[in-house]
């Protein structure tokens, strides 16, 4: 089971119920959460990592949606 950075050090599994981006971003939002951490919680220096991150939303968010029109039909 994949874990996620909960702040503080402390890590947690993450649940299997979690939404779909979440789990499949999750890499991309470690990214962000550590540049942060080093730039000293500037955004303007992570914009890669998070611009990163919204692809794979975006790019979840489509294949979910996807998913969902071929199950209706």
């Amino acid at each position: 089971m994949p874990f996620v950075y909960t702040g503080k050090g402390r890590r947690q599994a993450q649940k299997d119920d979690a939404p779909p981006e979440q789990r499949l971003c999750a890499k991309q939002a470690c990214a962000i959460q550590w540049c942060l951490a080093k730039r000293d919680h500037k955004e303007h220096l992570c914009k890669g990592a998070i611009d990163d991150w919204r692809s794979c939303v975006d790019k979840v968010r489509t294949a979910e949606a996807a998913k969902t029109e071929r199950a209706e039909e």
